[in-house]
């Protein structure tokens, strides 16, 4: 069978048991994560779930980013809430599909706005939707050997 992710806090093998997150609450059952409170989630009869660590809460653990997006220039400075509103728009309606798509951390130092996540998908997500919404120049760099990737928007 092929491995369908290189990701390696993603588990390879399938878990027939029904985990719960001890740092967010999210649940883990046969090969899918699920926010803590998803009415979608119908858990087998009788189950106990353990307790495991899910792979977002990993990476916030071992600081180690799954993408960075780097917002800069004079623009950013003039529309920074707005902008910082649509980030966090952006985030809550992506941790809605998937659990596991966080911003880990939003830090500033002048006209440069980084914003590290838990998700790949989530840091293109947010650099596709601030330009779409913005303009400016947007660019993409993919790491070949991890998921990985870093987003950089300007105007």
């Amino acid at each position: 069978m092929a491995t369908r992710s290189t990701d390696a806090y993603l588990p390879h093998e399938g878990q027939e048991a029904v985990g719960v997150c001890t740092g967010c609450k999210a649940i883990s059952w046969g090969k899918r994560w699920f926010a803590d409170g998803d009415e979608a989630v119908t858990l087998p009869a009788g189950s106990t779930p353990h307790k495991v660590v899910c792979p977002a809460c990993q990476r916030m653990q071992d600081n180690n980013p799954a993408g960075i997006v780097t917002f800069s220039g004079d623009y950013l400075l003039q529309h920074e809430e707005l902008i910082l509103n649509a980030v966090k728009n952006i985030e809550a309606k992506s941790r809605a599909k998937n659990p596991l798509s966080r911003i880990m951390e939003i830090g500033q130092e002048g006209n440069v706005l980084t914003i590290r996540t838990t998700d790949e998908k989530l840091a293109e997500r947010l650099g596709r939707e601030i330009y779409k919404s913005h303009s400016g120049k947007l660019g993409f760099q993919w790491s070949e050997d991890e998921n990985f990737v870093r987003v950089s928007w300007s105007r």
